[in-house]
């Protein structure tokens, strides 16, 4: 029997909603649909960050979550990946240096080893200016299901370079699925 071909582009939402159904996570459905933008940072000196775990340690403006996982009913189908290194107050920040990194979700890490290169032109990555490092997922992205711990492991792009050893920023911007009480409150 020959393989099934599926014609035409799938959306984010066809993605979410067949990841959402594999999970069992049914009422998935029925919830908000947004864009959305997480973003967590650290400010101390290393040369290997761990980016969203702990993020409940720190406050705005250094992240905009209060925890790695999102809550029931809300989902996040990564479509970009953005990393910058922020100033002094934690604020202002750079487009950052050449980096290394992973995303890991629960407990598979489902990118690893991808490189970013400031001004470079990698595989599914920079638009090739010097200021944008973001990382573009081709196709439809990968999801980050409601519940389920997520981070990004990120170090620099050569062993002997050292400018991520102060600090490190990172964005995931892409479709999100929101709680919808479907009421007014």
């Amino acid at each position: 029997m020959p393989a099934r071909q599926v014609k035409g582009n799938v959306s984010a939402q066809d993605k979410i909603l067949y990841v959402a159904n594999k999970l069992g996570l049914s009422s998935l459905k029925y919830m908000q649909a947004t864009t959305r933008v997480v973003y967590d940072q650290i400010l101390t000196a290393s040369t290997n960050h761990t980016l969203f775990e702990g993020c409940s340690q720190r406050a705005f403006p250094n992240t905009n979550l209060s925890d790695n996982q999102f809550q029931v009913d809300e989902a996040l189908l990564v479509e970009k990946i953005a990393f910058y290194e922020p100033n002094d107050d934690g604020i202002s920040f750079s487009s950052g240096e050449n980096y290394k990194f992973d995303l890991i979700i629960g407990n598979k890490t489902v990118i690893k080893d991808a490189v970013m290169m400031k001004g470079g032109e990698q595989a599914f990555s920079t638009d090739g200016s010097a200021s944008s490092l973001t990382y573009t997922l081709e196709g439809v992205g990968i999801l980050i299901p409601p519940q389920v711990e997520f981070k990004v492991n990120v170090k620099p792009f050569d062993s002997t370079y050292t400018g991520i050893e102060e600090r490190v920023g990172c964005y995931l911007y892409g479709t999100g699925v929101l709680l919808n009480f479907n009421t007014s409150i």
